[in-house]
């Protein structure tokens, strides 16, 4: 088995990924998309109670610059 790393974020990456699950045969290609660390890191947070509730929209900005 090999992996290989594609970013997303760029053109040629879309490009590939989409070539790939369009005529990818899925016994010989398969394509895990995993979260990044930050994300993992959110959702532990969240998870874990560690967020910031609010009522409304100006109730989260007056909570987030205090």
């Amino acid at each position: 088995m090999t992996t290989i790393t594609i970013n997303e974020k760029t053109a040629k990456g879309k490009t590939l990924l989409d070539f790939l699950e369009k005529f990818g045969d899925p016994k010989t290609v398969k394509i895990e998309r995993k979260p990044n660390a930050e994300t993992l890191k959110a959702m532990a947070d969240v998870k874990a109670g560690k967020v910031t509730k609010a009522n409304n929209v100006n109730d989260l900005m007056q909570k987030l610059r205090s």
